[in-house]
């Protein structure tokens, strides 16, 4: 019984590690599309205001992914953030 717990522990610890790897990885694509997402808002529209910087560190990948296509067409930047 001994052996199994410690096989059981030992596969648990494995599993863990690749799904905390997979949560880094996810949170680093996450953070650098924010990063250049930021640099290019502020690059095209000048410095960001604090209620604009909260929305961003605030956003999901979906809106993330939106604001980052909609920054090509927008010709302001209350028009990056609003829904097509």
């Amino acid at each position: 019984m001994n052996q199994l717990t410690a096989r059981w522990y030992e596969e648990g610890r494995i599993e863990g590690r690749q799904q905390g790897r997979l949560e880094g990885q996810q949170e680093g694509r996450l953070e650098g599309q924010l990063k250049t997402l930021v640099r290019q808002l502020t690059r095209r529209f000048g410095t960001l205001d604090k209620a604009t910087e909260t929305r961003l560190q605030g956003a999901t990948q979906g809106e993330l992914d939106r604001w980052t296509d909609s920054i090509l067409t927008a010709q302001s930047l209350e028009e990056v953030f609003r829904l097509q």
